[in-house]
């Protein structure tokens, strides 16, 4: 599968209804509004894209697009569109996996031998975060990009909470949940950064 991510840029002050029509092979497969944003999926087998807009067309060859990796094409004066390839990302990370529940499995342990007033909300946390887990271990679809940030989100505010209710008089405890919460916040920010890299290609754009 290829994977192409297009973006339109328009300057006109009204929206054209003329779409933007994308072909794969000659079979239309989109059509483009002149102000949005799309994501394209084509198969491994096809050989060219071929972009038309009013009388004028590009086309382009998916081998010269997997070496350049992006390029702008300008359809009018007005109206131009971006053509670049979309990898794909692998967002769970396995060490936050075992770290997040490992913490989890301490809350929940310690909550139960505990006489502290937030040994039940210590208990919640810790079975959110395995919780969450599990659910995005045992998934086998395409997890939203947006979807996990928001369950990393959650799982983080969680260990932090962790951190924050456990007494200093259990400082042993305290410490270990505290260095994997900051060794799961400081990969997550990695992953997170390395994911825009991969997606918003830093090399300059080459014009055709």
């Amino acid at each position: 599968m290829v994977r192409l991510h297009l973006t339109t840029i328009s300057q006109k002050t009204q929206r054209d209804p003329e779409p933007i029509l994308i072909y794969s092979d000659d079979c239309l497969v989109k059509e483009l509004e002149d102000t949005t944003s799309s994501t394209l999926v084509l198969d491994s087998k096809s050989s060219n894209v071929l972009i038309m807009y009013g009388q004028t067309q590009y086309k382009i060859s998916l081998a010269q697009l997997k070496a350049i990796k992006q390029t702008t094409l300008h359809l009018t004066a007005d109206v131009s569109i971006q053509v670049r390839l979309s990898y794909g990302i692998k967002l769970l990370d396995y060490t936050n996996l075992i770290l997040a529940s490992l913490s989890g499995t301490l809350a929940i342990g310690y909550s139960i031998f505990t006489n502290s007033s937030w040994r039940e909300f210590l208990f919640l946390l810790g079975s959110t975060i395995i919780v969450l887990f599990v659910f995005m271990l045992l998934y086998k679809q395409t997890i939203n990009t947006r979807n996990y940030n928001l369950r990393m989100y959650a799982t983080i505010s969680a260990l932090v909470l962790i951190v924050l209710l456990i007494p200093s008089e259990n400082w042993t405890l305290k410490t270990l949940i505290g260095l994997s919460t900051l060794t799961v916040i400081t990969r997550f920010i990695k992953d997170y950064q390395g994911s825009f890299f991969k997606v918003y290609n830093p090399n300059p754009l080459i014009k055709e």
